[in-house]
């Protein structure tokens, strides 16, 4: 893999040409990513792009394209979009420190130093209380002891994963925001501190599951289900209605982050909504009763109407939302 200057990754891409068939691995060419690149989240590039490409969401790239452009869909579409500007990139002296510092020093070390205080706050305070074990009650001592370190637990996470993270990263911020704002710090703050300070109960797949979810800032309506932990990219703009069902490894995303601005929601997902396995809403919004298919991907700004199912990356519109729940 080669990468040249200035070329913006998100999470979960993979560069790479290697295949695997019948046991024999092969890699059939080099990945070359030109200069001044954009990739959004979990596209596969097989060859590589050109220089000043910009990639979108989910999007695979089998072959060099002949060109520079943008690309998005399965398989990568061109499609046009507004020049960038340079100004997102503008910042003062100060805000390139903090920004160098907050996630080479305090998002690295400082949260996993603050977390290990749980065991070192709830070893003291044990010590304190039972300095010694009695031969008559060592059996409840102990787990009255156990119980304390795991209320320490519980206690550390409501107040650093959801009350603190909820105060420096809230729905009343601006919508849009330089690349070395204070707003993007907080925002790359809260999800380091959410990887930190881990949710000590997993209630995916339960009723309990949307109370989560609360906690953490999403608007849930009754009826919500999922089985996955991880629904919401950004869990302070999200608006799920009622009966909403969010299958397997599908999720509903509220930000982009492109040319160096990164844009939030609100996006809503309409009562009755079906995703199914690995589909993903982008910053669209969803109408009532609406279902996406299995791998399906939203365009950005994508209203899907009510009553339809949708297909595809990006989705069109294949059939209604009742023939396909007639024909399962």
């Amino acid at each position: 893999v080669e990468i040249g200057e200035n070329v913006f990754f998100a999470s979960g891409n993979t560069l790479t040409s290697m295949e695997v068939d019948q046991g024999r691995m092969r890699i059939s060419s080099r990945t070359v990513i030109g200069s001044n690149s954009f990739f959004g989240n979990e596209n596969h590039v097989s060859e590589g792009v050109l220089p000043g490409t910009f990639v979108g969401l989910r999007t695979w790239v089998p072959k060099m394209p002949g060109s520079a452009g943008s690309l998005f869909g399965n398989p990568a579409m061109k499609f046009g979009r507004p020049s960038a500007s340079g100004d997102s990139m503008d910042g003062t002296r100060f805000q390139k420190f903090w920004y160098h510092f907050s996630t080479s020093v305090v998002d690295l070390f400082f949260w996993k130093a603050l977390h290990s205080f749980e065991t070192g706050i709830a070893m003291t305070l044990g010590r304190l209380i039972w300095p010694e074990y009695s031969d008559t009650w060592w059996g409840l001592q102990f787990v009255a002891e156990l119980a304390l370190f795991a209320g320490i637990g519980i206690l550390g996470w409501w107040l650093v994963s959801v009350r603190f993270c909820r105060c420096i990263y809230h729905d009343k911020v601006p919508l849009e925001n330089p690349f070395y704002s204070s707003v993007i710090m907080r925002w790359f703050n809260a999800n380091k501190i959410r990887k930190v300070f881990k949710p000590p109960f997993h209630t995916e797949g339960t009723m309990w599951h949307a109370t989560m979810m609360r906690a953490f800032g999403t608007q849930v309506g009754k009826r919500f289900f999922s089985p996955n932990q991880d629904v919401m990219i950004d869990p302070i703009f999200g608006r799920v209605g009622d009966d909403v069902t969010i299958d397997y490894d599908a999720q509903v995303r509220q930000h982009s982050f492109e040319d160096n601005l990164l844009k939030w929601g609100p996006n809503y997902i309409g009562s009755g909504t079906s995703i199914l396995q690995g589909g993903m809403v982008a910053m669209s919004d969803c109408g009532q009763s609406v279902a996406l298919l299995r791998g399906a991907v939203t365009w950005k700004g994508q209203a899907l109407e009510p009553g339809l199912a949708y297909d595809g990356a990006p989705c069109v519109a294949v059939m209604s939302s009742e023939e396909l729940h007639n024909s399962m």
